[in-house]
């Protein structure tokens, strides 16, 4: 069966809409159009976008002074949206900071739950991400100018409005603000991501001078090795460590996607989460 897709962020705080006047009114009076928002999250920092199905990385534009940073994401496999309708879907994401968009890249996966970037300033005067939603795989480079100058989302079965994209899971996401937009409830008993049990960084090591990863929620299962852990916390340790090594390392942070007792399920296994803070 296929992911019910709900809405990527843990806070709603919808600053314009699709119909907004500031700039947005364009997108969707031209053609081609579509419909984006603009998402600022709890307050005026960074808020995480998460993946609320399995995404990957198709095109980046910007870093630097090239342009706007802009990124797109498309699911690798089909999903159920709000509308009604099960397919592969594409999000186009604008404003990321530089320092997230240079540790992406085209092919780079992410799973459920996981943080993709997080708001940002690039091309903008406050933190908030710019989101477009098209159903379909990505097509014409991404985008393209409308009628009224506006670079638009472009994908293969068009542009929708995201309350046709997503759910809305109240377990997920706190609402703040819609400005307008009517959101479905996620259906009882659906689940559009797995719920983390919090995010944590690695603040002291075993004896080994790492924190081990087991297969289970004990020091009598097995150790996780460097080559089973997923790509992300390869990629981790390699840059606080300088090399492979089999655990985890002093200021690594992770996502612990449920909690039994004092240990943590992590992507890549289990973790002992006395040797960690909760962030």
């Amino acid at each position: 069966m296929a992911t019910y897709l709900t809405y990527p962020f843990k806070t709603m705080t919808i600053t314009q809409s699709y119909t907004g006047t500031y700039s947005h009114l364009t997108h969707t009076t031209g053609y081609p159009k579509d419909y984006p928002i603009d998402e600022a999250g709890k307050d005026t920092g960074r808020d995480p976008f998460y993946a609320t199905c399995k995404l990957k990385v198709v095109k980046i534009y910007g870093v630097g002074n090239r342009g706007t940073n802009t990124v797109w994401l498309q699911s690798t496999e089909k999903v159920t949206c709000a509308n009604g309708k099960t397919d592969y879907v594409t999000m186009m994401l604008i404003h990321p900071n530089d320092d997230d968009l240079r540790r992406l890249y085209v092919g780079k996966t992410f799973n459920p739950g996981d943080k993709v970037c997080w708001e940002g300033t690039d091309g903008a005067t406050g933190n908030h991400i710019h989101l477009s939603v098209g159903l379909g795989v990505m097509t014409d480079g991404g985008w393209n100018q409308n009628s009224k100058g506006k670079w638009v989302l472009s994908t293969s079965h068009g542009t929708i409005k995201p309350e046709e994209a997503f759910f809305f899971d109240p377990k997920f996401t706190k609402v703040v603000q819609t400005k307008g937009i009517v959101f479905k409830i996620l259906p009882t008993g659906k689940k559009g991501i797995k719920y983390t049990a919090g995010d944590y960084k690695v603040v002291k090591v075993g004896g080994a001078g790492v924190l081990r990863v087991r297969k289970g929620a004990a020091k009598t299962y097995g150790k996780v090795k460097f080559s089973e852990m997923t790509k992300s916390a390869q990629e981790k340790i390699l840059k606080l460590a300088g090399k492979k090594v089999n655990g985890y390392v002093k200021g690594l942070t992770f996502t612990a996607l449920e909690v039994r007792g004092n240990w943590g399920r992590t992507p890549s296994g289990w973790v002992n989460l006395d040797y960690c803070k909760k962030i």
